[in-house]
């Protein structure tokens, strides 16, 4: 597979976001894609509450900010909140920082947490990524949503916005928006064998278009399913491409309630995270839980040519992304996760953010190690 096809096939699809058009017509694509290794490919429903954001913004005497509403947060009416703007933690009734958008990578992190003890009316943020386009938090808690209505904006607002704390001016803030039942789609692919079977994880939706966010991710499972279809195997396969992940990771929640023991029982779970041959940031983070197998990752990828000076080779510690499912319910995982200096904004876009070459390593050494894996 070429990645530089790969990649500008990927980015057609425009934003893919949980429940949209993008999000449809993608895992369609990806459905097909699935097929053509010669797994046994199926959509696998995802029902969930879609927020469909409306009126966004911050505004006041001299100044006006659009954003979109934090997805598992409080909502406002069209009228908004108004009050003096000051620093997060202050007595001011619209509360104002500046964060970072993989500061909500994990559930109850410190942002959730201080949200739900926040004596704030509202929340502005401002998200810094290289672009300083508007990159959202992700949703954990979409389907309980709390705390008080928060405003996300981009990042190139943030030196505005925090002098206008600073000063305490006064602002009406809204984040309003509607809630309804939608319906997305994970991908479940599967090669035949002995059981528990081999899983490979990836997820597949996000804010934006996220073409170096995903896209790697999903050109690594997509080569493993291609090379294991060829592969003499002792044991099955199953590749899980989920939706929602930037909600909570929804689609691998039902998928692994339908079947726990994917998770629990495979001999090992290949989660391919996110920022997988992003330009810009060679760093890469490979972790497991089981003794020596990140090692085993570490060379593979080095003779697949991809620099061995970046790489982060851990045994155990913090699982992220998808792989933290899998920690959380007693598996064995190996997970790559990389750097993107565009992500979650919505200039995460072919060709600029995509280092082909890497990506392209990447998935060769998944490939080579799924094939180890399965014999």
């Amino acid at each position: 597979m070429n990645p530089a096809s790969f990649f500008a096939d990927y980015d057609a699809f425009g934003d893919r976001r949980t429940g949209g058009e993008g999000d449809a017509a993608a895992a369609t694509w990806l459905l097909g894609k699935a097929g053509a290794t010669g797994a046994e490919a199926r959509l696998l429903p995802a029902p969930f509450t879609r927020l469909t954001p409306g009126r966004a913004a911050l505004e006041g005497a001299g100044f006006a900010f659009e954003g979109l509403p934090l997805f598992d947060g409080g909502l406002t009416g069209p009228e908004g909140i108004a009050g003096r703007l000051g620093p997060i933690g202050s007595d001011a009734p619209i509360g104002v920082a500046e964060m970072d958008p993989a500061a909500a990578s994990l559930p109850g992190n410190a942002f959730a947490q201080a949200r739900a003890e926040s004596r704030h009316a509202g929340i502005v943020i401002a998200l810094r990524t290289k672009p300083d386009g508007l990159a959202p938090l992700n949703a954990h808690d979409l389907e309980a949503p709390f705390g008080p209505p928060v405003l996300q904006l981009a990042g190139r607002d943030a030196p505005r916005l925090l002098a206008l704390a600073e000063a305490g001016a006064e602002a009406r803030m809204v984040a309003a928006g509607t809630r309804a039942p939608a319906l997305s789609h994970s991908i479940r692919a599967e090669l035949p064998g002995a059981g528990p079977p081999l899983l490979l994880l990836t997820p597949r939706t996000s804010w934006w278009t996220s073409t170096a966010e995903r896209g790697g991710g999903i050109l690594a499972w997509l080569a493993a399913l291609k090379a294991l279809a060829g592969a003499q195997r002792s044991r099955g396969v199953v590749g899980l491409a989920t939706c929602g992940h930037e909600l909570g990771h929804i689609g691998a929640h039902q998928a692994f309630a339908a079947e726990p023991g994917l998770a629990t029982d495979a001999p090992l779970v290949i989660h391919l995270g996110a920022n997988l041959g992003a330009a810009e940031d060679e760093r890469l983070t490979v972790r497991s839980n089981v003794p020596g197998m990140a090692e085993r990752m570490a060379a593979l990828l080095g003779a697949a040519g991809h620099p061995a000076a970046p790489l982060e080779v851990v045994t155990g510690g913090k699982a992220n992304g998808e792989a933290h499912e899998i920690e959380e319910r007693g598996g064995r995982y190996l997970s790559l996760i990389g750097k993107n200096p565009w992500f979650h904004a919505p200039e995460d876009r072919w060709p600029i953010s995509v280092d082909c070459a890497r990506a392209g390593a990447i998935a060769r050494a998944v490939a080579a190690l799924s094939v180890e894996a399965a014999r």
